[in-house]
């Protein structure tokens, strides 16, 4: 009887060892699973971590690449307006100091100024404006102005013959734009600032200029802007893309 009860002790120990043991496994394989699922989670996340911090890195680097070759760009295009001002600024004078130095030249550019300006207009009455010391070169080219274009119209218009009266306001003159030889500076020494004089704005073309006339009809609703600086920024803005491959190539 005593045997009995030590056998049946001995094998419920027994079960409790094995079922203790059982236990034991299954903690310890759940405890792996759990740490494998934590290991995997922050390897994941230190992964993102350092994607993100190189992805960070990365748009720095483009951010930082496309500021310098946008400043590059910048440099370059500033570099090129300067020169481009610059030969404005001398092919400008150069006309001022002409029209100052050789009357002849300026009457005859002031007279083809007319002419133009008459075929534009076409009008009966036109109404001259002018510097007040161009005055006498204008009325000196009234005539001959008149006489070329009334040839012109008889002969592209089959014999058309029109005639037209000039008058200059000599109560409303143009003020005079003195202008400055840049010539003898270099284009690294000649400013963007300083250029801001050179090309005068659309507010004031026909209020002021360095030579030229402007022509009205009678009732000043029609305006014919033929200053030297309307036609000198308009010659020189048509002329801008040979400039430009003349000196920066395509």
């Amino acid at each position: 009887m005593l045997q009995d009860q030590i056998s049946l002790a001995e094998f419920v120990l027994q079960e409790a060892r094995e079922k203790c043991f059982e236990i034991e496994v299954k903690a310890f394989k759940q405890f792996e699973k759990e740490k494998k699922q934590i290991v995997e989670k922050e390897k994941s996340n230190i992964q993102e971590e350092i994607n993100n911090k190189f992805k960070k890195k990365a748009q720095q680097e483009r951010i930082k690449h496309s500021a310098l070759v946008n400043g590059a760009r910048m440099k370059l295009m500033n570099a090129r307006n300067q020169a481009l001002t610059k030969i404005f600024s001398d092919s400008q004078y150069q006309i001022y100091k002409m029209i100052r130095q050789d009357e002849r030249f300026y009457e005859e550019l002031l007279k083809n100024l007319m002419v133009q300006g008459l075929i534009k207009l076409f009008e009966h009455e036109v109404v001259v404006r002018c510097l007040h010391r161009d005055i006498r070169h204008v009325r000196n080219v009234i005539d001959d102005a008149i006489s070329e274009f009334q040839d012109i119209l008889r002969k592209e218009l089959n014999g058309l013959e029109f005639e037209v009266k000039i008058e200059i306001d000599e109560e409303k003159c143009l003020d005079e734009r003195t202008l400055i030889d840049n010539s003898i500076k270099s284009v690294q020494d000649y400013s963007l600032q300083e250029s801001a004089s050179e090309v005068i704005s659309k507010t004031e073309n026909d209020k002021k200029c360095f030579g030229g006339i402007l022509m009205t009809n009678k009732d000043g609703l029609i305006v014919c802007k033929n200053t030297l600086d309307v036609r000198t920024d308009q010659t020189f803005q048509d002329s801008l893309p040979i400039i430009r491959n003349m000196l920066f190539g395509k």
